[in-house]
């Protein structure tokens, strides 16, 4: 059967929804899928935990900075592991900000401990100490230093040369030092040694002095790090081998390897100084790190 409709009658009506208005381009924009998070703040953070481990690892070398060194390397501790949990970037220098923190954390307790006690025990000994028993009083102790005059080994009373000092760590013996016989004019020995070795600056000559040195600690240790010779002129003035680049004659002190208990070695010190008075004035020992220093005849 046909069914018949009236064309005059309306449609079923039925609801669409609205089209999305065309961009103006006449074309629609496909969809952009959101860019993901990039690795650079996890590198960015593994980054920042090497640099700051790096710069608590050489400050735990310096006396007293080491006292707080200990919070950088917390710091980038802290920022390793965290580039490490949390992104997948930069994972060997986060690795590489986690060892080295924790090294610089480790070494910064250690030296601040070794300086503490090292410093400690300069302190005591530097301080007057008395001897006598029950009966003795303080003015015949001031009486008799009077009468002494300067102790061996200061300035004003300086040791021969061939006297040994002992040098000091944490109350212990850690090295033995002695000088033997000086060149006060070594230019000649000097500027033949190396062809980049520049004359002795005006007013001022070339003096050698070998060195040699005795490691009576329980470890090892360097004594280019630890030992410091100096030269103090008749006028007060202090003169170092930094004064001048000149290179000494061998065997060279600045050669002496690290040493181990009962080793020694030996080495000539070269220092520019004035010429005027020049064996009036006195070589400045310290035997260690933290040691006072120790004077010796010029010859």
């Amino acid at each position: 059967m046909t069914d018949a409709r009236d064309p005059n009658s309306t449609p079923e009506q039925h609801s669409y929804p609205a089209p999305p208005p065309a961009p103006e381009g006449g074309y629609a924009t496909p969809y952009a899928p959101a860019a993901p998070a990039g690795p650079s703040r996890g590198k960015g953070l593994a980054i920042a935990s090497l640099i700051v481990a790096i710069v608590a690892f050489l400050g735990a070398f310096v006396p007293f900075l080491n006292y707080v060194v200990f919070i950088p390397a917390i710091v980038a501790i802290v920022l390793a592991i965290v580039a490490l949990a949390r992104h997948k970037a930069g994972k060997p220098l986060a690795l590489g900000g986690l060892i080295v923190g924790v090294l610089a954390l480790v070494l910064s307790i250690i030296l601040a401990v070794v300086y503490t006690l090292g410093f400690a025990a300069a302190v005591s000994e530097s301080l007057p100490r008395s001897e006598g028993g029950s009966g003795s009083s303080a003015a015949p102790l001031e009486e008799t230093e009077e009468e002494a005059g300067p102790a061996v080994g200061t300035r004003e009373n300086p040791a021969p040369i061939g006297t040994v000092v002992t040098g000091l760590s944490g109350g212990s013996p850690q090295w033995e030092v002695t000088l033997g016989a000086p060149v006060l004019d070594a230019n000649a020995a000097v500027t033949s040694e190396n062809m980049f070795n520049d004359p002795a600056p005006a007013g001022t000559q070339y003096a050698m002095v070998p060195v040699t040195v005795k490691y009576v600690g329980a470890e090892s240790a360097s004594p280019m790090f630890e030992i410091g010779v100096e030269y103090v002129s008749a006028a007060g003035t202090t003169h170092t081998t930094s004064d001048s680049f000149a290179v000494a004659p061998e065997p060279q002190f600045d050669s002496i390897n690290e040493l181990f208990p009962g080793a020694s070695g030996t080495g000539n010190v070269v220092i520019a100084i004035p010429s005027a008075d020049a064996a009036a004035g006195t070589w400045a020992v310290r035997p260690g790190i933290l040691a006072d220093p120790y004077y010796f005849a010029a010859q």
